[in-house]
């Protein structure tokens, strides 16, 4: 076998709402994944040992990378080596609510289980990939899909979008434990009143009208750079919403030249992409 490279989609957060909190202190939540046209590239190759490694500084290697510990659960579920040597190649921004560990992960199982004869199911790699965090099962599918639970329980959607949005990264990590320990009794919604139902889901414009990000808030407590992008696309005429606990920030459309000014200025990643 070859060196291969497999592609890793981003998603944004389309809405979350936290419903509830479960004794083993993870949160349920209720929200809306799709998978952006903004990609890490991985590398695989046959090696002596098991290899992970990224071209970010700012991403952990082997034992402390998401993508070593899927494959090392999938030795543990299929008694399988997984003997290969893996270059992460760094686009989608880091600790930025983006999902690029999760997704990582994902089509690093995909792609090992598929060179290894397919010894696990689709649905055998969805419960592995609940192991691992929430947002990893999604993007063994990808795609449109409605999470509950941790983000475990998928609903997957025929239809995608492919409407065009501009994301910004403020250049700075936030990290989603943190901000889900800021979580309190006041600010859980009961699922009844979440105003996202089935009948709306083929129109984007009817979905953006009933979304609220309780994590966003938290972040932009938290972090008041994330706030800072979320006011000034506001001031500019912008529908803005930050994708998970943050720190990015997307809108639907394209950004002006003011948007690509102050991004200069402020030193923010300005990336224009596309739903898929």
């Amino acid at each position: 076998m070859e060196k291969i490279k497999i592609s890793s989609p981003a998603k944004i957060n389309i809405g979350l709402w936290i419903t509830g909190k479960r004794p083993d202190g993870y949160h349920d939540i209720f929200t809306l994944y799709h998978t952006v046209d903004l990609n890490d590239y991985i590398y695989i190759e046959p090696y002596h040992k098991l290899s992970v490694s990224s071209t970010s500084p700012k991403v952990p290697e082997n034992e402390e990378n998401i993508v070593y510990k899927a494959l090392k659960k999938f030795e543990e579920w299929t008694g399988i080596e997984t003997n290969y040597k893996i270059l992460i190649e760094k686009n989608i921004p880091v600790g930025a609510g983006l999902g690029g560990g999760s997704s990582n992960a994902a089509a690093v199982l995909k792609k090992i289980n598929e060179l290894e004869g397919s010894p696990l199911s689709e649905e055998e790699l969805m419960k592995l990939a609940s192991t691992l965090g929430a947002d990893v099962p999604f993007f063994i599918k990808g795609g449109f899909a409605k999470a509950e639970g941790i983000g475990d329980k998928l609903t997957f959607f025929e239809n995608r979008f492919k409407e065009e949005l501009f994301i910004i990264y403020p250049n700075i990590e936030v990290s989603t434990k943190e901000i889900y320990s800021m979580v309190t009794e006041n600010i859980l919604t009961k699922k009844e009143e979440i105003p996202i139902i089935d009948s709306l889901l083929k129109d984007l414009e009817a979905i953006l009208d009933n979304i609220e990000n309780t994590l966003g808030e938290l972040a932009q407590e938290r972090y008041p750079v994330v706030k800072e992008v979320m006011n000034t696309l506001k001031y500019l005429g912008y529908r803005p919403n930050v994708s998970g606990s943050g720190s990015s920030v997307y809108v639907f459309g394209s950004p002006n030249e003011e948007i690509e000014r102050i991004c200069k200025v402020k030193n923010w990643k300005l990336i224009k992409t596309t739903l898929k």
